[in-house]
């Protein structure tokens, strides 16, 4: 995808972040939220069509994005950083529901979490692209998942930090 995709995918990822911190991320909520975004946006340009349908196609699916994330993940979503949870809905919806390819969306969404997140989330992350991808073309075995807590680590509380937890999945992903 061109530049202008990736430009759009940042400001749906914008949009998505910003809902859930907001503890918005509901679907009639997000698509407000989404409404005033294509008037002004954080970055003070108003999100584009491409973004906006981005923003749609997760508001379509939210549940259902989320379910597989958590089917594809032992981790499970809500243990997941902010950035790691509002890339993978927007990746997953593109792959899934927008028929996006797994190479273009591992792409663009590897080089945002390099600038906004962290870097060990990218293994982990196109894992789930991947799953996603298998589960498309009916390869995914019930017992597939992305493994995330090696031998030996108990899984956590949820006040665990996000950087571990990241840390811990991309380690576990390669």
């Amino acid at each position: 995808m061109a530049r202008k995709g990736l430009t759009q995918r940042k400001r749906a990822l914008d949009v998505i972040f910003e809902a859930e911190q907001k503890d918005i991320l509901v679907p009639g909520l997000l698509r407000e939220l989404l409404a005033e975004r294509q008037e002004v946006s954080t970055h003070q340009v108003p999100i584009q069509k491409l973004g906006v349908d981005l923003v749609d196609l997760v508001a379509d699916h939210l549940y259902e994005i989320d379910g597989m994330i958590d089917d594809y993940s032992k981790f499970g979503l809500r243990r997941l950083s902010s950035i790691d949870r509002a890339v993978l809905r927007l990746g997953v919806g593109e792959i899934y529901y927008g028929g996006t390819n797994v190479a273009e969306a591992i792409r663009d969404y590897s080089e945002i979490v390099r600038e906004l997140g962290n870097d060990k989330s990218i293994g982990f992350i196109t894992a789930v692209f991947h799953r996603t991808k298998e589960s498309l073309t009916g390869e995914t075995k019930a017992h597939d998942t992305v493994p995330v807590a090696p031998s030996g680590v108990s899984a956590g509380s949820p006040a665990e930090s996000a950087e571990s937890a990241s840390a811990v999945s991309a380690e576990s992903a390669d």
